[in-house]
């Protein structure tokens, strides 16, 4: 494949912007561990939102989304839009953004220290900034690299060796050089960039079947008319077998606090209140309409390469790369490409170090070093965490199942991450045990059990870890009250399940009405949900419909500006 003059100036000029900026943020980013990490705390809204969606806007994203389209149809994307309910969604606006940003952290494993006291939460800080820290985020950027592969390998006829090791080594350089300020204001331009590539070959794929209509009539022509409407359905029927995947994943995969790279943004806010509006921001435009272009290409790969296996279906997203692009586009679409793989390295080789050096190496090894010997090892750490996830590349051969797997590896932690806000009884030890029954679960299931389904490899490994940790909530020691109370003062919880504290302490401000912020969440919810969907039923023919659930999601989106004006 040959790059025109014009596309090669679109890459080359992104990736030179991108060093550009580190260089020039390297000065503020390097006074401090605050300000390498969390950007001294000064992030709009609209920036530490746009820098979120750039983050989760991966090159491997769509490759996912292919898989899970391939596999059961747009329903499969459940698997992604699951995550609107939760902690990554508008649960972790209206929630949890606001708890977050008073606790004034770093990482979520420094959480942990503050929530709850003793041996026990300093052996679980040092555990979650190696299980959290180190493992899931380099099984993160090991599958984005894999994509990188994929796309070299199958659309772009390139040796991926000397691609890799030349953008790894930019992205390295910028991302040491100016921190969570490069990471932040990177992302911010990639968020346009990676847009409008995303929406491009969306178009031109569509294009290529002869539009929207002829789309959907090529589906039903490739699987059938009962198959092919099924796989163009939003949501299962209950006679579906994928229907029990379906309830899974709204029922219990959605629990848990927003994952550390959105954590760092809300960490890296204002105040509160930009916390909430970056949340959903981020949930808006990542689970409302970042999907569709994804969705769209998936479908014309999957009529347009009939030939390629279910489980290799990665391979025709990237086969229209090439197929379909004009000159100039295609540079536009490569420069994306090129902008989501740093964009996602850079993010989680931030924050991974910040694990690494906030949980670990100051919290254990060397506490009373000055803010520059922290940088400087900060820097490091962000090296470390790129050679982690090339480990972790060579170690998996599939997006789609490296995200099921880490998917399972934590199934159930999130009911202990949502319930440590709410009952005051919950323990470092029952947290630990919450993370050990998962990791215990996803073991059990996969490799003695072989449960092929993953809907019940899920719900298995929830209940282990469930167990566990309500079990040993039950039979240790309670938390010491005088900490607890340090800690609601701080983070100002809902009184909810906080009787003891609540009764001791009269002098505490706690969040007032809950009731406001589940009607806030549920509001958000349907918002994004109508949105989505009714983005969908314009793109796929049901346009009156879908316009009726645009109009909702407006309505919806008004009410919540109101709302926050109360």
């Amino acid at each position: 494949m040959q790059l025109s003059n014009l596309d090669l100036s679109i890459v080359v000029g992104y990736i030179a912007f991108s060093v550009l900026v580190g260089l020039y943020l390297s000065r503020r980013a390097t006074r401090s561990v605050t300000e390498y990490f969390v950007g001294g705390r000064s992030l709009p809204w609209w920036l530490a939102g746009t820098s979120m969606v750039a983050s989760a806007f991966a090159i491997d994203t769509p490759f996912g989304i292919t898989g899970f389209v391939a596999k059961n149809g747009i329903q499969g994307v459940w698997f992604a839009w699951a995550y609107a309910i939760g902690g990554a969604g508008t649960f972790g606006a209206f929630i949890f953004a606001a708890l977050l940003r008073r606790s004034d952290i770093i990482t979520t494993a420094e959480l942990v220290e503050l929530r709850y006291s003793g041996q026990g939460a300093a052996i679980l800080r040092g555990f979650k900034g190696v299980y959290f820290g180190v493992l899931s985020l380099a099984i993160s950027m090991g599958w984005v690299i894999r994509a990188v592969v994929t796309v070299g390998q199958e659309a772009l006829g390139w040796d991926p060796t000397p691609t890799l090791v030349v953008i790894i080594c930019i992205t390295i350089v910028y991302t040491t050089a100016a921190g969570f300020w490069g990471v932040a204001i990177t992302d911010f331009f990639q968020f346009f960039l990676g847009s409008v590539g995303s929406v491009a070959l969306a178009y031109f794929a569509v294009k290529s079947v002869g539009g929207l209509d002829s789309l959907v009539t090529a589906v039903h022509h490739h699987y059938g008319a009962v198959e092919g409407a099924r796989r163009l359905q939003f949501v299962p029927r209950p006679d579906e077998s994928f229907f029990y995947v379906f309830i899974v994943f709204i029922s219990l995969k959605w629990w848990g606090n927003p994952p550390a790279s959105l954590t760092q943004r809300i960490m890296a806010t204002k105040d509160e209140r930009h916390a909430t509006f970056s949340m959903m921001l981020f949930a808006t435009v990542h689970f409302a309409l970042n999907y569709w272009p994804m969705i769209l290409v998936a479908l014309v790969s999957l009529v347009t390469y009939p030939e390629i296996a279910v489980d290799k279906a990665e391979q025709g997203y990237a086969k229209l790369l090439v197929s379909v692009l004009p000159p100039g586009v295609l540079g536009v679409a490569v420069a994306a490409a090129a902008a989501a793989f740093m964009s996602t390295i850079d993010t989680q080789a931030n924050t991974g170090a910040s694990f690494i050096i906030n949980d670990i190496y100051r919290r254990f090894l060397v506490r009373d070093a000055s803010d520059k010997h922290y940088v400087r090892a900060s820097q490091v750490a962000t090296v470390v965490m790129v050679g982690m996830a090339l480990l972790a590349y060579f170690m998996m051969t599939s997006v789609r199942a490296a995200w099921e797997y880490l998917a399972t590896m934590t199934a159930g932690y999130g009911f202990i991450a949502v319930a440590r806000w709410f009952w005051w009884r919950v323990n470092a030890w029952a947290e630990m045990a919450a993370l050990v029954g998962s990791a215990a679960g996803t073991l059990i299931t996969n490799h003695l059990l072989h449960i092929e389904s993953f809907g019940l490899r899920f719900f298995t490994t929830a209940m282990i870890s469930t167990a566990s940790w309500v079990m040993v909530s039950l039979v240790t020691a309670p938390p010491d009250l005088e900490h607890l109370a340090q800690f609601c003062r701080k983070v100002k919880p809902y009184p909810l399940g906080w009787a003891p504290v609540y009764e001791r302490y009269p002098d505490i401000e706690w969040s007032p009405r809950l009731n406001r912020s589940v009607a806030l969440w549920m509001l958000g919810l349907a918002t994004v949900f109508c949105l989505s969907f009714g983005l969908g039923h314009v793109l796929l023919g049901a346009r009156v419909l879908g316009t009726w659930l645009i109009f909702c999601a407006a309505l919806g989106a008004i009410g919540i500006a109101r709302w926050f004006r109360i």
